[in-house]
């Protein structure tokens, strides 16, 4: 296949390798997560609203679920994709040159994104208009952001407090207050990201609650085991100098209280004058659970719109800072200032490194940018191939093609990732003995260790 010749020689990780994440991911699981699917079908089948055929869909749909589920538990071979979208030839093309893998042996990346996808071709193909508009995840995930009441009330607080400081000229020229504001965004964000839905299948509220927060942040400080923080400060203090204006993008991962955290960053890097436009890249149908979709956003902006987001047994400040925070963001969307974009190759198979070739338009927009967040576990996985790198791998190797230097072509990285995946790297040499022989197997996917990894394709 052309497009994969420049992907790195290292091995993947494989769904039948026992010492793998991958290995529990597909057993136990992806199980779950389509019965979770299945429930939201039936409970949506029995709503008064669907009409005879619509409901008959449904229970088609149900039923390729407990298809897949049973596939799975069998490890049968993955099968061609079904559908007439462009995305679909570039699943099969690399399924046939997988040799008709099966669901228990098959590389982990290809095929957990082949499971979502199809999935999503139950839905584009059921023939019932209301089902091809389905988000199979939606409920899910605006469950979760209803549990995140506390640390969501907590983050709009502090959001609202610095926005003075912002509009103070004195202050806003101040180096020291600004790279303090950024570092504290950043960590906002990076751990934001703690709480992905496909893997919490089995927490609580309580659990879910525990990893949110300002007090969750600094005890997780610590944790941090690749910190490029002040790389990315002297980059973004550089640009703010200049008089073009800068445009950075951020390649979102998951919906509800995350992407909170990911609008309070671009949020501030608009004000803060780091940037002048924001382009957000979010999913173009239900992905790994709880990936940000374009309703994912309008149901937050509008939720924070009328203050509902958690009810009306919330304070009377609570419910106005709610308010005011979501038309502060609304102005910046419709200003231009911030802009949502749903690229199909964020729902593709292929790793990072591949997207010169098969998404050339969308490779084009990011070189252009002058920085590129990318955040979470999926989108890291993608930018270092899911590859079994060593710990001590540099970042720029991890990457392959997307680490080489292109001058104005390249691409600057920044991940903002909590480890839950096998690869993890760019670590010093001891922390990793250490951590790999005190935690082995464990740290890499806990969501309690994380990396603020940065690489300059532009220079």
């Amino acid at each position: 296949m052309a497009f994969n010749k420049f992907d790195p020689k290292i091995p993947t990780s494989n769904n039948g390798d026992k010492n793998s994440f991958a290995y529990f991911t597909v057993r136990e699981r992806w199980p779950q997560i389509i019965l979770s699917a299945k429930e939201d079908v039936e409970a949506t089948i029995k709503s008064d609203s669907l009409d005879a055929a619509e409901k008959k869909a449904g229970r088609d749909i149900a039923s390729k679920l407990s298809t897949i589920a049973r596939a799975i538990q069998f490890d049968d071979s993955l099968s061609p994709l079904l559908d007439d979208h462009p995305d679909v030839s570039g699943y099969n093309e690399e399924l046939k040159f997988l040799q008709e893998p099966t669901w228990l042996t098959a590389p982990w990346l290809f095929s957990e994104c082949y499971l979502y996808r199809l999935i999503h071709t139950f839905f584009t193909t059921s023939g019932s208009q209301f089902w091809q508009g389905y988000d199979v995840f939606r409920v899910s995930k605006n469950n979760s952001f209803a549990n995140s009441e506390k640390a969501t009330l907590e983050l709009l607080a502090w959001y609202l407090s610095i926005l003075p400081t912002l509009g103070d000229k004195a202050k806003s020229e101040d180096e020291a207050t600004h790279k303090a504001l950024l570092e504290e965004v950043i960590d906002i964000s990076l751990w934001g990201n703690a709480t992905d839905l496909s893997l919490l299948t089995s927490f609580s509220i309580e659990d879910l609650q525990s990893r949110q927060g300002k007090d969750a942040r600094g005890a997780a400080k610590k944790n941090i085991v690749v910190d490029d923080t002040e790389k990315v400060w002297r980059l973004l203090w550089g640009l703010r100098s200049r008089a073009t204006a800068n445009k950075i993008d951020i390649v979102l991962d998951n919906a509800g209280f995350e992407l909170l955290t990911d609008l309070v960053f671009a949020a501030y890097l608009l004000q803060a004058g780091f940037a002048k436009k924001i382009t957000l890249h979010g999913k173009r149908m239900g992905w790994f659970v709880s990936d940000v979709g374009i309703q994912d956003v309008e149901d937050l902006l509008v939720a924070l719109e009328k203050g509902s987001a958690f009810g009306s047994g919330i304070a009377q400040q609570d419910q106005e800072n709610l308010q005011r925070v979501g038309k502060l963001w609304r102005n910046l969307f419709n200003a231009g200032q911030l802009e949502l974009q749903v690229d199909p190759f964020w729902t593709t198979q292929h790793p990072f490194g591949r997207m010169p070739e098969v998404a050339p338009q969308l490779y084009a927009h990011l070189s252009a940018s002058d920085l590129v967040v990318f955040k979470g576990d999926l989108n890291y996985r993608k930018l270092t191939s899911d590859g079994m790198w060593p710990r001590t791998a540099s970042f720029r190797e991890a990457l392959g093609r997307l680490g080489e230097v292109n001058g104005k072509e390249g691409i600057r990285v920044l991940a903002l990732r909590t480890c839950k995946a096998d690869v993890c790297v760019g670590l010093e040499a001891s922390l990793a003995e250490r951590l790999d022989k005190e935690q082995k197997g464990i740290w890499t996917r806990n969501g309690k260790y994380a990396v603020i990894s940065y690489w300059n394709g532009k220079e």
